[in-house]
């Protein structure tokens, strides 16, 4: 894949700390959350302008300034010697509402000594008006109370003739549990309008949630009203640090020793609020390792912090709780000694989370769970993947790797892009590796830019025929005269594809075929927009069978024109080979579309 540019911007972390950055995307501004850094965010304006800072966190309007209280004492019982007139201070903050209706912090609070008990006393509140304010909030204690709410208005004064202050609404107080080292948290996400962070050094078994509709906005009130920021801890036997927050149809915790749901604490569920106050409640007692979990549709999917599998979270209606599934349980030999580093989720056109192991290999995971349909499959490259990620472009899904590969002169760091498998005709598919793919108006003999792959032996798609055996000379290559030219071609590293069923296991006549010698007799393979494909008998430990017969590719197609593709079920014989297993093993050498829908055998059991 070509760029017209590269855009290069600083940031306050080194290389070895990007697996630990937390990410968390709200339109054109992502959230960057590291243990041993404050809270940061990305921010695009364009897409040459980009910019990197650490959160500033509270409200986003000021608080009022210039605030003054004014007793106007009318009344002093002079009539009764001033014996009913006891003039007591009065203690008043304000704070501004903008159109949103959030909230600022309130101003220092300034006090009016009055009795306003009496009849025509009165104490004003002003104000220097603030920018982007829609109204104000006054608040007032008496004498040594809580400051209490007692009114709001549009104007930047305020008349108390003695209003009684509501104690249960009081004005925002300054609150930032991020604001020092040890006190930066390392998970971040979003749920139910607001920004969720847990996990710091000082308090590995917390998350704290931002106030409503406020991502960068913290701050609590005394006593605490139900949109003030929330802070919880997950408490269950041993530390549980939180290594994921989860946001699905409820938030999750994935701790180290346990995974925890946070609840609302109301009676009736609902929102979760800082009051009452949100509980986290234990459901699993597998923990979570710190990569980020991949949430498709309603399942979370997870690496534990104790083995090497992957493993499901689902909701169980019999149980009415939250259970965990190993995933990787039919493919053990995939993960053994092996860790998933990083990992994506490609909806379309296939559902496939792609991971990328530790070793440098990639693992494909189909998941369909509505047809109940999953399996893992091993995807080597000539190359070490390093990391992946998925970005969706044009409908669908394109997975884009970081892979460190051996070339002459020494190794070398790609951005690499899997092809669409979306395309009209064989002539623009791709199925090489680390390829290049030209189009012309003119049929061309010579294709250049082909650098990264200075040296090495190539394949090539030429106008839907194969050409193999070509070396990238001066970072180009040549077709031989057999070949001719090609309006459209592609040239990479060619691999192999090679699917083995599983052993079919009946109950026949003669009772289970288990063990006995068999063969898979005729066999049919049912494919779609599929070319030049091998088939034969499957060996009992995986191996490439010495026996591989290819499906008749040519039919009545005229001479000089590509073969078509095959769609639909086709029959072949299998070779007369005997073995205490019936399987079929396909493959495919060339670098053409193969898609198999399914395979059909009729096993012959030897008594």
């Amino acid at each position: 894949m070509g760029v017209s540019r590269v855009f290069r911007l600083g940031t306050p972390y080194n290389g070895v700390e990007l697996p630990e950055i937390d990410t968390e995307q709200q339109t054109d501004t992502m959230y960057l959350s590291h243990i041993d850094h404050p809270v940061g965010k990305l921010t695009r304006a364009a897409h040459d302008s980009w910019s990197v800072g650490d959160v500033t966190f509270g409200p986003s309007i000021t608080a009022p300034t210039g605030v003054a209280a004014v007793a106007h004492v009318l009344n002093t019982d002079s009539e009764n010697d001033g014996n009913a007139y006891y003039p007591r201070p009065a203690h008043y903050t304000v704070t501004a509402i903008d159109a949103d209706g959030l909230e600022s912090r309130a101003n220092a609070s300034v006090t009016a000594v009055n009795d306003l008990d009496l009849k025509r006393n009165y104490n004003v509140i002003t104000w220097s008006a603030v920018a982007g304010a829609e109204s104000y909030n006054v608040y007032k204690a008496d004498n040594s109370q809580f400051l209490g709410y007692i009114g709001k208005t549009e104007a930047t004064s305020f008349t108390d003739d003695n209003i009684g202050p509501d104690l249960s609404q009081a004005p925002p107080e300054a609150y930032n549990p991020f604001d020092a080292t040890g006190n930066y948290p390392s998970t971040i996400t979003f749920f139910e309008q607001r920004l969720f962070l847990g996990r710091t050094r000082n308090s590995p078994n917390a998350i704290w949630g931002s106030r409503s509709a406020e991502f960068e906005n913290f701050d609590q009130s005394t006593p605490l009203r139900a949109d003030d920021s929330i802070a919880v801890a997950a408490n269950a036997g041993r530390v549980n640090a939180i290594n994921q927050l989860v946001a699905t149809t409820s938030l999750l915790a994935l701790a180290s020793e346990n995974l925890f749901r946070i609840d609302s604490g109301g009676s009736d569920g609902g929102y979760l609020t800082a009051a009452p106050p949100a509980t986290p409640r234990r459901q699993i007692g597998r923990g979570s390792s710190r990569l980020s979990p991949i949430v498709v549709d309603n399942v979370v999917f997870y690496t534990p912090s104790v083995g090497s599998s992957v493993r499901s979270i689902n909701y169980k209606f019999e149980i009415d709780g939250l259970t965990s599934d190993d995933v990787s349980i039919f493919s053990p030999h995939f993960f053994e000694g092996m860790s998933i580093v990083s990992w994506c989720y490609a909806q379309e056109p296939r559902s496939i989370i792609w991971a990328v192991r530790s070793d440098g290999k990639l693992l494909a995971f189909t998941w369909e769970q509505a047809q109940q349909v999953w399996g893992w499959t091993l995807c080597e490259t000539d190359g070490f993947v390093l990391s992946c990620c998925s970005v969706p472009e044009n409908g669908e899904d394109r997975v884009y790797l970081t892979v460190r590969r051996s070339l002459p002169g020494g190794e070398r760091t790609f951005i690499e892009r899997m092809a669409s498998t979306r395309w009209e005709s064989v002539e623009d598919c791709c199925y090489l590796d680390c390829a290049v793919s030209y189009s012309f108006d003119q049929p061309q003999s010579t294709f250049r830019n082909l650098w990264h792959l200075e040296g090495r032996e190539v394949w090539g798609l030429v106008d839907g025929f194969v050409v193999k055996g070509l070396t990238v000379t001066n970072g180009a290559i040549t077709l031989p005269p057999s070949a001719g030219s090609a309006r459209k071609a592609t040239f990479g590293i060619p691999f192999d594809v090679d699917i083995q069923t599983m052993p079919v296991m009946f109950n026949g006549g003669g009772g289970s075929n288990a063990a006995r010698k068999q063969q898979p007799g005729e066999l049919v393979l049912h494919l779609k927009d599929s070319r030049n494909v091998l088939a034969g008998a499957g060996k009992e430990n995986g191996d490439v069978p010495t026996q591989l017969f290819e499906l008749k590719t040519r039919g009545d197609e005229p001479w000089g024109t590509v073969d078509t593709l095959k769609n639909g079920k086709y029959l072949m014989d299998s070779p007369n080979v005997v073995s205490g297993q019936a399987s079929v093993y396909v493959k495919q050498t060339d670098p053409l579309p193969l898609t198999l829908l399914g395979v059909y055998l009729d096993p012959i059991v030897n008594g």
